[in-house]
């Protein structure tokens, strides 16, 4: 796997949701709990070669296993990045990749469904929400997985309703458990469902923001803080007009490393255009949700590789 990631960080990426998609949806098979762990080390592998490949690659990607799995993915790797600027041990770190990519696993299927799903959740619905916690955690103890730090943060990651703040007395609450909660509970605002479209990623914030308890919540201001303003895989507008992708984290919040795209009458460029968003002519002047960008990428070609 390190001789992929250094070739080619996007293909990695690929790889491994697709690995994910199989693992995840097969727990019954035999051999399941290997080969669970070694997906989480081959994920966490990836995530420290290069953590903006990662992020790119996932909040850009097609959703091509499915949203639920790209969502458990997506978990799992900014939660152990938020958890490494909080400066957490390697082996909560560790932790957080695997109740991440299990957190939801015992409803892969339905979640997959209500984000199709034009109407609110039946009570059958709701009860296979409720409960699906718990039951994750006996499917995954009937593998024979006994990590109890993992089977509790992921018996645990649902610590508000809603993705509130945090309760005034919260000094018992699961570390892990919670930073798997907002992190979860920010990355789901950055999808579309059918009852809502796409919305800008700093709009996003500002609402996981507010209503996550914002400053009060030590959590969500370590994860706005970690994928800045403008996370690898946002579209941009620039000053000068032109349309660009983030594909990495800059120096500062408010400017991260982009290429353009589009020019300012929207014509797609025939190659990407690396623009320096700190001068002022490149600055970042909005976030766009990507519905309303109609480009296909090359994102290999972004990070300096050539599509397989």
């Amino acid at each position: 796997m390190s001789d992929t990631v250094a070739s080619d960080p996007i293909a990695c990426w690929d790889t491994l949701l697709a690995q994910a998609a199989h693992v995840l949806h097969h727990p019954d098979e035999v051999g399941f709990a290997p080969r669970l762990e070694a997906l989480a080390d081959a994920i966490f592998a990836a995530l420290r070669q290069d953590p903006d490949a990662g992020v790119f690659a996932l909040l850009h990607g097609e959703d091509a296993a499915g949203y639920a799995v790209t969502h458990a993915l997506r978990t799992a790797l900014v939660s152990a990045l938020v958890a490494e600027r909080c400066g957490w041990s390697l082996s909560a770190r560790r932790t957080l990749v695997r109740a991440g990519l299990t957190m939801n696993i015992a409803m892969l299927d339905l979640q997959n469904t209500l984000v199709t799903q034009a109407t609110p959740p039946t009570s059958r619905q709701r009860a296979e929400i409720a409960s699906h916690a718990r039951r994750g955690r006996a499917m995954l103890e009937a593998a024979g997985i006994t990590d109890a730090e993992w089977l509790d943060t992921i018996t645990h990651h649902h610590v508000t309703p809603g993705g509130h703040a945090l309760p005034r007395q919260h000094n018992d609450l699961c570390p892990l458990a919670c930073m798997i909660h907002y992190t979860d509970v920010y990355l789901a605002k950055l999808s579309p469902r059918a009852t809502r479209a796409a919305i800008a990623v700093n709009v996003a914030a500002r609402e996981f923001h507010v209503s996550a308890g914002g400053a009060d919540n030590p959590f969500v201001t370590a994860i706005l803080q970690e994928m800045g303003i403008f996370p690898p895989g946002t579209f941009v507008k620039l000053r000068n007009g032109e349309t660009a992708i983030v594909v990495r984290r800059g120096p500062t919040p408010d400017s991260p490393v982009a290429h353009s795209v589009m020019d300012r009458d929207g014509h797609p460029l025939p190659m990407p255009l690396a623009r320096d968003t700190a001068l002022p002519e490149f600055k970042v002047v909005a976030a766009l949700p990507r519905g309303q960008v109609p480009l296909r990428l090359n994102r290999q070609m972004l990070f300096g590789h050539s599509a397989r």
